[in-house]
């Protein structure tokens, strides 16, 4: 219970440190934080609708920060979940746009090609690791920089609307079939049902690691790749699916992006923006577990929706809101400090 405690800890520690760093920085442009903050998480909660930007932020980081975890748990760290939530978003607008079948284009079944696209990406990596020894870390790497310039050859040719002679670097819309239901349809927020697959993915998630025999696999290889083939599992078999379902869950984001309307339902340049790389603050500050993603998923959503808020309100420019997240992922990083500090306060009290 102490152990769990402590873990919890560390991360509210982390948050509030930063909120205070970036407090003192708001001081020095001249504006009151506590009326900055109270702008900034009134943004994100005051309003049914700052509620709902909230939610829709927090859908593909809740998908890529499970994808970073579930890699994590067999020790591996999938740096690949950008260039997988890119190739789930291209293989979703492609059929969702350009598929003109009743069966095919159906949101749903689109959702699934782009897992498995998002899966198919990712196995590559595992792959090499599982059969060549080649480190993920690097393999990963290199295929977000394929998957990047992918990107730019679809928009700019196959998948470009009009061709390539067209206006702009776009696909079409996806058509109504292919598109994810609105939760609040009568409001001018794109929240969609991707929010509520992110839920169900938490949920799923969080079985797999702490009710099944694979879970259970996945986390005997991660503690100890050796031990784990000498007790009977094939470990190379489990790198490669491990790093396979989570590019699945960073595929899973790029198709709510499109299919969800953020986008306008299209497939344009940006639309990604680097929710790959956000998943990798988000499992840290959760500590690599799915309830822990899930919060921390909000947090980050809150920080960027309030943001924009506090940066209409005040002077405060929203480079803060950046400040703040690095302050809290290199504190994240900087754990065995964090925890010593909680020591040395222990100690203080029970000296007291």
């Amino acid at each position: 219970m102490k152990n769990k405690l402590k873990e919890l800890a560390i991360p509210f520690l982390s948050v509030l440190i930063a909120l205070v760093i970036g407090g003192g920085v708001i001081i020095y442009l001249g504006e009151n934080p506590l009326t900055a903050y109270g702008y900034l998480f009134g943004g994100a909660f005051g309003s049914d609708r700052g509620i709902a930007r909230t939610m829709l932020e927090a859908t593909p980081m809740i998908f890529s920060g499970l994808a970073i975890m579930f890699a994590y748990q067999a020790g591996m760290f999938n740096i690949g979940a950008q260039g997988q939530v890119v190739m789930g978003g291209l293989a979703a607008a492609a059929v969702g746009a350009f598929v003109n079948n009743h069966f095919i284009n159906n949101v749903y079944v689109v959702v699934l090609i782009a897992a498995i696209a998002g899966f198919l990406w990712a196995a590559i990596a595992g792959y090499l690791k599982a059969k060549l020894g080649v480190h993920e870390v690097i393999s990963t790497i290199m295929l977000n920089y394929i998957a990047s310039n992918f990107e730019q050859y679809c928009l700019n040719y196959p998948l470009k609307e009009g061709g390539p002679l067209g206006p702009t670097p776009q696909t079409p819309p996806v058509m109504e079939i292919s598109r994810l239901p609105l939760l609040l349809p009568d409001s001018r927020v794109y929240l969609n049902v991707g929010f509520i697959i992110a839920l169900v993915a938490v949920v799923v998630v969080w079985f797999i690691f702490n009710k099944t025999v694979f879970g259970y696999e996945i986390k005997a290889v991660g503690f100890n790749f050796t031990a784990a083939e000498n007790a009977g599992i094939n470990a190379k078999k489990i790198l490669l699916l491990t790093l396979g379902i989570s590019g699945l869950l960073a595929g899973l984001a790029g198709a709510e992006r499109v299919l969800g309307g953020v986008g306008q339902y299209t497939y344009r340049q940006g639309l990604m923006a680097e929710y790959g790389f956000d998943g990798i603050a988000v499992a840290l500050l959760g500590k690599n577990t799915p309830i822990g993603v899930l919060i921390s998923a909000f947090l980050f959503a809150t920080l960027r929706v309030g943001g924009r808020a506090m940066q209409f309100n005040t002077s405060i420019p929203s480079q803060i809101i950046i400040i703040i997240q690095a302050v809290i992922i290199l504190l994240i990083a900087s754990e065995n400090m964090l925890s010593d500090l909680l020591k040395k306060f222990k100690k203080k009290e029970a000296k007291a």
